[in-house]
């Protein structure tokens, strides 16, 4: 992969550094599209990774998932209602979906191809 280039070289050092993060990333069972879908969105550039493990876990934090925002929005006021089933069913024609997943993404999460993350 590094044909061409000097050991020494800072291009080197850098490529090697990131495959490195790759790697790692990787053995710990991430997807690496939602790893750089972070990155990318946290104002720091993908390439290199040269610290990723400074920021790796506010990724495991902030990570929810693959999925749609109503999907998430969804399965958000499953997890809130679940304290209240007993309630009749007529009651929860009050809730307000769509409205709930916009309040959602205004501020406590963001979503960015496909992938959920929380607001940290």
């Amino acid at each position: 992969m590094n044909e061409g280039i000097s050991q020494s070289s800072p291009e080197y050092i850098m490529s090697q550094a990131e495959e490195e993060a790759v790697m790692a990333i990787e053995e710990a069972g991430h997807n690496l599209d939602a790893v750089r879908t972070y990155r990318d969105n946290v104002g720091e550039s993908y390439t290199p990774l040269l610290e990723w493990e400074d920021w790796i876990a506010q990724f495991e934090e902030a990570y929810q998932g693959e999925m749609s925002t109503e999907d998430f929005a969804a399965q958000l006021a499953e997890v809130y209602i679940e304290g209240v089933r007993d309630l009749p069913d007529w009651v929860a024609n009050y809730f307000d979906y769509q409205k709930w997943e916009r309040d959602l993404f205004m501020g406590d999460y963001w979503e960015n191809d496909g992938f959920i993350f929380r607001s940290l």
